[in-house]
């Protein structure tokens, strides 16, 4: 028997749900399209269907406007700011006690936010320094867990993009094998953003690369090392053409605005 794929799993959530308005269900149908278009992108590049984890980019989004697509099979979430994820993340505990929401941290973060997140965030994706990795580390150890971590590698030349420089990374990476309360499990990237998708390829290629260069070295007592997290709205598809094993997405989703989900 078939499993249905993930998009067809949700439009049947759609379906099936009583109770909701319809100004809610209205914001969940984005999703779909997002979801066929991963699909769609897994079959040309000859990936085995729902391999690849749609991460929702929540930031600036209320709690409410998450638990439409949270109802229909959207599970986990991304966000960039700590301040406001921490109200997000005890509101939705509230508001959907009986979900299991996976929380990733995508955005820059400062060493002395680390207490604040670890724990808190399922992965933290923008590991950038070994000042970050050590701190990370120290507050794993008080809270007696490991935390999983990504390591974001810088691509092209933009200043305002964060990130280890591809020359740099070798080194952090043996840095942080020495930690003991921290795991590595991949990279991720924010290339810079090409007029076209198809412009964003190069990058992800090289991504790919580098992660399947690096994993080599990486014995899997300290991390699987396997995910690629990369690609946005904007390029998702390539990106996964390309190996991501996670795209976030946001304005696909939710709109260029913030949703009220009153």
């Amino acid at each position: 028997m078939l499993l249905d794929s993930p998009s067809m799993q949700f439009e049947k959530n759609l379906e099936s749900i009583d109770g909701m308005s319809p100004k809610l269900t209205a914001l969940a149908v984005p999703a779909v399209s997002v979801l066929k278009k991963i699909e769609e992108a897994e079959k040309r590049s000859g990936r085995v269907p729902g391999s690849v984890t749609l991460l929702a980019a929540s930031k600036t989004r209320s709690a409410e406007a998450l638990i439409p697509i949270l109802n229909f099979g959207i599970l986990h979430f991304g966000e960039n700011y700590v301040q406001e994820a921490s109200k997000k993340i005890d509101r939705l505990r509230v508001l959907a006690p009986n979900r299991e929401v996976h929380w990733h941290f995508i955005g820059a973060l400062q060493t002395n936010k680390s207490k604040a997140v670890v724990g808190r965030f399922e992965t933290i994706q923008s590991v950038d320094r070994i000042e970050l990795a050590s701190a990370l580390d120290s507050r794993a150890k008080e809270a007696g867990i490991t935390q999983n971590i990504l390591l974001q590698i810088k691509l092209g030349d933009e200043p305002s993009k964060g990130g280890v420089p591809v020359a740099d990374a070798p080194k952090l990476i043996d840095e942080i094998l020495e930690f003991k309360n921290i795991r590595l499990g991949g990279v991720m990237s924010l290339p810079p953003i090409e007029a076209e998708a198809e412009g964003s390829r190069k990058y992800f290629a090289q991504l790919r690369e580098l992660r399947l260069q690096w994993q080599k070295f990486i014995s899997p007592e300290s991390g699987s090392f396997s995910q690629l997290s990369m690609g946005t709205t904007h390029d998702f598809e390539v990106a996964i053409e390309e190996g991501a094993t996670m795209v976030r997405v946001g304005t696909a989703i939710f709109g260029s605005r913030e949703i009220s989900g009153s």
